[in-house]
């Protein structure tokens, strides 16, 4: 339902709350309703799509898994400010923004 847009969306969803019979059900599209409303302005998938954006979470969720696997390595111990300063590291790299920030840093200092 995604690719259709947020006004297509919208009207699936009024559609489906016109069909309920039910109190239950429809309370719940309601609520469903609520949050798509409330969060319109980041529901633009169709255009974060052709701008070749990843739209799911998966792949920020699975960077996380393997950052967080890379410091529980058997034997590894870390106190909290050194992991975190290695881990936006790695983000750093991952992102693929590690030169351009070394080179800011270059710069200002």
């Amino acid at each position: 339902m995604r690719h259709l847009g947020y006004e297509a969306m919208w009207e699936v969803l009024v559609g489906t709350l016109r069909g309920m019979r039910r109190r239950v059900g429809r309370q719940a599209v309601e609520r469903l309703m609520s949050y798509v409303a409330e969060r319109r302005d980041m529901i633009r998938y169709v255009e974060f799509e052709a701008r070749g954006w990843d739209i799911g979470s998966g792949p920020t969720e699975s960077q996380c898994k393997a950052t967080t696997r890379r410091v529980k390595g058997r034997g590894m111990r870390w106190d909290l400010v050194n992991v975190e300063s290695l881990m936006q590291l790695e983000a750093l790299y991952q992102s693929g923004a590690w030169d351009r920030w070394w080179s800011r840093r270059h710069v200002l200092n």
